[in-house]
């Protein structure tokens, strides 16, 4: 019985425990924003130049927070031994050198697309980091985006193809808007759609349920316009604006004509 009630204990403590730091199974969870390990980068670092910044005797929990609070931030390096923390933004790994003990974690709270259209993030900061405005308020800037009112005060491209980049009004009476920092992802997407059209799908499904292959998005039929936010996108299922019941792309038949893919659930 002791021994039973000392494992009980020990498994509620190591929930707990869990729970406090914020625990994920490769990487550390903060207010919804994930920071995923990769282990490729495992005893590497960027090569010799000044961080975002830099603390000393610091734990990765508490580095993720560092990096999370930091409006350019979106990866940093750890070494448990030393407690040494470098908090960076975007990092080209084919540059990164050799640095045994340090491990490399990289934030999920990125956008996949060139525009950042489909980003649906927490980011609530301009590139020189300013506050954003609430996009349910209209103080101290009047605006027409009422339809963001659940998107708080994030960064967002409502217009997708109207902006180069995620953006915001800011919190300044003498500064209107601005684009956000937003990182492009460095994980691979999920092969699933976590909504049932798939406007977050960026897999690399490139065939309709019928078999056929897609056709590339820069190929698309002359005058239509609204999808060229998917150049990029090579030939893969998309479903941008979630106007049809599942990502799809255009087939070439007698004539340009679209079907759906075949996507699952995650």
């Amino acid at each position: 019985m002791r021994s039973r009630r000392m494992y009980l204990t020990s498994f509620y403590v190591t929930i707990i425990i869990c729970m406090t730091l914020y625990c994920t199974p490769n990487g550390f969870l903060y207010k919804g924003v994930v920071f995923h390990r990769l282990a490729k980068a495992d005893d590497k670092v960027f090569e010799p130049r000044r961080p975002l910044a830099e603390y000393a005797g610091i734990s990765p929990r508490h580095c993720g927070l560092k990096c999370f609070n930091h409006h350019l931030c979106s990866s940093f390096f750890i070494n448990k031994e030393k407690k040494v923390c470098k908090l960076s933004g975007e990092v080209d790994a084919r540059k990164l050198i050799k640095a045994p003990g340090y491990r490399y974690y990289v934030s999920e709270d990125c956008k996949r697309s060139d525009l950042g259209w489909e980003y649906l993030g927490s980011r609530d900061r301009t590139k020189a980091g300013v506050l954003c405005q609430r996009w349910d308020q209209q103080y101290p800037q009047k605006h027409s985006y009422q339809f963001l009112a659940g998107a708080q005060n994030y960064c967002r491209n409502p217009v997708k193809s109207y902006a180069k980049f995620p953006w915001c009004y800011t919190t300044e009476t003498d500064n209107t808007w601005d684009y956000c920092y937003i990182p492009k992802c460095a994980t691979p997407a999920r092969e699933c759609r976590t909504t049932d059209r798939g406007e977050d799908y960026f897999g690399t499904v490139n065939w309709t349920v019928s078999g056929r292959k897609c056709s590339r998005w820069g190929d698309r039929p002359p005058g239509n316009q609204s999808y060229a936010i998917l150049r990029a996108e090579e030939n893969y299922c998309r479903n941008p604006y979630g106007e049809k019941a599942a990502p799809w792309c255009y087939v070439m038949k007698d004539k340009p004509e679209f079907e759906l893919c075949d996507i699952p659930r995650c």
